[in-house]
């Protein structure tokens, strides 16, 4: 695991120079910086440390609450429960009006908001267990939005372990009895039978909820993110959760954010390896280019980019990449050189796109009225 998970890494430009582009810092309870307000946007980061037992519980019961099945889940070894990335728009700052926040840093009733937490991550991948079966149904090729069940090592030998036990109970049902034999069965049929790679197919959550209209190209203007005139007013690197599935891989959920006085770009990106089975990537890609002159009356748009990417580890020689394991290992980072790092992102680009959900556009935006 990352040596820093949960140690902020974000980056907050001197006071000078926000005010000379007209932002103002956000200040937290310590008064230490915890996110700024430019063009009527006001963007709020945190990092905290891993969930501690009274918050993993609470949120173990709320994610478990999600699944309308006998369906045991478990969370990733590494939540980071308190950590965010909030984004709330609300115009009030053309006519100097205050607007009053509700606990969770929202503005009661901004015009957008788009929020990264780990809860809702979560959720929603608990929720795509609905729709994939029980056994003895066969479900090893189900998959409802990118979450499947698949098979690691350590997956198949409890396999084996619960074939066992089932085939002991049914041997002996009758010294059982058929009401033990019965609850017997149906805890080795539920046991263990969830994606443990935690590949949710979260996207953030957008509060209202806006009408995305599809584009037939990014909306993302890499010019202007790429303009090294402007600096870089506000950065942060958040980790949301992360998994080593009992040394059968890697999983990482991680939201970056940086704001220049033009735009603000957000990138969540979930990380897959199964070693010797899979690699999977999600990203998703948030961009919205500020308005400059408070008296244009043209909606501010929000655009968004949605790319899966996944391949079988037998596939990987094919396409010209590696198949050793030490070369994906994106959690040494810290231990890497920029060559290094470099390198894994080049590869993780080579990746083949896979189909988004029917629901999903691949480039899309919503105006912010």
């Amino acid at each position: 695991m990352p040596k820093s998970a949960g140690r902020s890494r974000r980056h907050v430009a001197d006071i000078s120079l926000l005010e000379k582009y007209g932002a103002s810092l956000i200040l937290d309870d310590d008064q230490q910086p915890a996110g700024f307000e430019i063009s009527g946007w006001k963007i709020s980061t945190k990092s905290s440390p891993i969930g501690n037992e009274g918050e993993m519980d609470a949120l173990t019961a709320i994610v478990q609450d999600s699944v309308k099945d006998s369906r045991r889940l478990a969370l990733p070894e590494i939540v980071f429960v308190q950590a965010f990335i909030s984004l709330q728009y609300s115009n009030a700052h053309k006519n100097n009006i205050a607007k009053p926040e509700k606990e969770d840093g929202n503005e009661s009733d901004s015009q957008a908001g788009i929020t990264f937490n780990a809860q809702d991550a979560l959720v929603e991948w608990a929720e795509c267990h609905s729709h994939l079966p029980l056994p003895p149904n066969d479900g090893s090729n189900a998959s409802y939005k990118g979450v499947s069940i698949i098979k690691t090592v350590d997956a198949k030998l409890w396999e084996e372990r619960q074939a066992r036990e089932k085939q002991q109970v049914s041997s002996n049902g009758s010294a059982f009895g058929a009401g033990a034999a019965a609850a017997a069965l149906e805890k080795c049929s539920t046991e263990f039978n969830y994606d443990w790679t935690y590949s949710s197919p979260f996207l953030g959550t957008i509060i209202p909820r806006q009408n995305w209209k599809q584009e037939t190209k990014s909306g993302i203007d890499m010019k202007l993110l790429t303009d090294q005139t402007q600096p870089i007013l506000y950065f942060d690197d958040v980790n949301i959760y992360e998994d080593d599935m009992h040394d059968n891989g890697y999983v990482s959920l991680r939201c970056k954010i940086r704001a220049m006085p033009t735009c603000f770009f957000v990138l969540l990106s979930l990380f897959v390896r199964v070693d010797l089975v899979l690699l999977r990537v999600k990203e998703v890609r948030y961009f919205c280019k500020f308005n400059a002159n408070e008296k244009n009356e043209e909606p501010i748009q929000v655009h968004r980019d949605v790319v899966w990417k996944e391949c079988s580890w037998s596939k990987l020689a094919s396409i010209g990449l590696p198949t050793h394991i030490g070369s994906w290992r994106v959690e040494d980072e810290l231990n890497m050189g920029q060559r290094e790092q470099q390198r894994i992102q080049g590869m993780l680009r080579s990746l083949p796109e896979i189909e988004l959900p029917s629901d999903v556009h691949k480039s899309a935006y919503f105006d912010v009225k």
